[in-house]
């Protein structure tokens, strides 16, 4: 004999099924749109050939598509055994600059996240500098082994001797790829003080500049005040001279003036730099003059010149020294911490709203007539024309591609949250009665008119699957990501009436003609955002404790969604 489930039971397996569905489809959503981000992303990479990568994987065969969750391709034997990943820097690192242009690094790694090796792709940087790197097998070997967090912290590497700029260019560019951090200065070496005291005499120590990170207060043995120190680096890195960037130690007196400079490194001309500072002229060009004066400085109009026979390598300490300056002298302001949620006006007066409605849903406060209608007024003149926070299948698809912003936008989160929660764990479809300004002023439309048009039987039943059909559409541009906008498939962008199309327009003055004679019109045969809350309600007439046809709708929208993953 075989027993029957019984009925409560029977209702929250249905209401289980029903949840999943909804879950899966959402998660299916989200999975192929970050397939295409990558997809998209990699289109911008370089090609890259099995033969490239047979180096560090002997038996690959094929590379997958770009996998989202690195960035990078699958590496497959034959036999499909997973053979590692390989990642390139560009173009999340193209803004890593070397001696004169970006380095393309090929990163492999193997299943364990180790890597098996580095390789460069493709060089923006000069032809005889990137010689001397390829050339050089042990400066590649540097990173075999390396996990990945061990690579992203950018470790100490030897740079090839004559390509000192490229090989720190290419060291950056995996730590930048990998999620770490280019170095701030091509000069690691920070100031000593030893360097001030050929200026100041009295220097004793440093003191930080909370407000100038980069300007040091410079105090003698009894903590007193004898003047300032900075350098040029990491301000004016990207000026090339002959052949590379320089350093220059800047010192100033107590009132921020220029009491000396020195070279402290270069990537330039060796005998262009002696030319340089054997002219002792040069470097007293500044001594004397205000820092902030400096900074607005034209090298022009100001008449700087440069030394004879090293004016290239000259001019650029000087505009260093001038555009360090004007940085120098401004003063940083800490940023305020950023709130861990939006704590604005609207956002504060749209979740003032969601709970007065909560309350007034679930308690006798919804049989007052005039709470009602004053309720309604709130709906229709703050959240809708004032604030513009509504629910809508453009709203929801976005936020299932891309995450939802609770921070950005805590108040639309909350409402959100309100309107898809209700319905599963409470019964109540609390959005579309109690929180849709368009709702709202449908209900106000309702009665005006002395007769009424019933619609029932199979007109209703047609007119009633419209909403899950324009779901499916949904399902189809959101996955498909085809060049169509779902925000002119509902009525709710009318609130926002400077920014709303006629598509938008359109549909909502439709609807609301259409519910002056059929209640709710829009709500009923109009709204797959309605369909979808409908369906994860718990109980009701409008969720039956039986498998009809919106489940099987719902499950041909699963089918559909698996579909189009298959098919992309």
């Amino acid at each position: 004999m075989v027993r029957r489930i019984s009925s409560p039971l029977r209702n929250r397996l249905l209401h289980a099924w029903r949840v999943g569905v909804v879950v899966l489809v959402v998660l299916l959503v989200h999975r192929q749109h970050a397939w295409w981000v990558a997809q998209r992303r990699g289109a911008a990479k370089q090609p890259v050939s099995v033969e490239r990568v047979r180096p560090f994987y002997p038996n690959a065969e094929r590379l997958s598509d770009w996998d989202p969750a690195h960035g990078g391709q699958n590496v497959f034997a034959a036999d499909g055994e997973a053979l590692g990943h390989v990642l390139q820097t560009s173009p999340e690192a193209d803004d890593v600059i070397g001696f004169s242009g970006p380095t393309n690094v090929l990163i492999a790694f193997d299943p364990a996240e180790r890597i098996l090796g580095v390789a460069v792709l493709r060089s923006d940087d000069t032809r005889e500098h990137l010689g001397q790197i390829l050339k050089n097998d042990a400066f590649f070997r540097q990173w075999i082994g390396l996990a990945r967090a061990e690579a992203a912290a950018n470790p100490e590497i030897h740079a090839v001797s004559g390509a000192t700029l490229t090989s720190q260019s290419i060291a950056d560019s995996i730590a930048t790829r990998l999620g770490g951090a280019a170095r701030e200065s091509r000069f690691p070496e920070e100031i000593q003080i030893a360097e001030v005291r050929k200026f100041l005499p009295g220097a004793d120590r440093f003191e930080p500049m909370p407000k100038r990170p980069h300007l040091r207060r410079v105090v003698d043995a009894g903590g007193n005040l004898v003047g300032h120190a900075s350098r040029t680096s990491p301000y004016a890195d990207h000026l090339i001279g002959y052949q590379g960037p320089s350093d220059v130690l800047l010192v100033f007196d107590p009132e921020e003036r220029f009491a000396g400079l020195a070279l402290r490194g270069t990537f330039d001309n060796a005998p262009y730099v002696k030319l340089m500072t054997d002219d002792e002229y040069f470097f007293n060009t500044f001594v004397g003059f205000d820092l902030a004066d400096v900074g607005r400085l034209d090298m022009v109009d100001a008449g700087i010149d440069g030394v004879t026979g090293a004016t290239k390598t000259s001019i650029n300490v000087a505009e260093s020294v001038i555009l360090a300056a004007r940085e120098l002298a401004k003063v940083r302001e800490p940023a305020p911490p950023k709130p861990w949620l939006d704590l604005s006006p609207r956002a504060a007066g749209t979740g003032i709203v969601v709970l007065l409605s909560l309350a007034i849903a679930f308690t006798r406060l919804r049989g007052k007539r005039w709470l009602r209608l004053a309720h309604q007024a709130v709906l229709i003149g703050y959240l809708g024309l004032v604030n513009a926070d509504l629910l809508s299948m453009a709203q929801l698809t976005g936020w299932t591609q891309n995450g939802v912003p609770w921070k950005a936008a805590s108040g639309l989160a909350l409402l959100t949250a309100a309107a898809l929660l209700a319905p599963i764990f409470a019964g109540r479809q609390v959005y579309c009665t109690h929180l849709c300004p368009y709702g709202a002023a449908q209900d106000w439309l309702h009665r005006r008119l002395p007769w009424r048009l019933g619609i029932k039987g199979r007109l209703d039943a047609v007119l009633g699957a419209f909403p899950v059909l324009l779901l499916a559409g949904v399902l189809v541009v959101s996955m498909g990501h085809l060049p169509f906008s779902l925000v002119g498939i509902e009525p709710f962008d009318a609130f926002v009436v400077r920014i709303a199309g006629w598509a938008t327009i359109s549909i909502a003055v439709i609807g609301l003609v259409a519910s002056l004679f059929v209640t709710r019109a829009y709500c009923r045969y109009g709204c797959p955002t309605g369909a979808l809350l409908k369906f994860l309600r718990w109980g009701g007439a409008n969720a039956p404790d039986r498998f009809g046809w919106r489940d099987g709708a719902a499950a041909a929208l699963l089918a559909l969604a698996l579909g189009l993953i298959f098919w992309h």
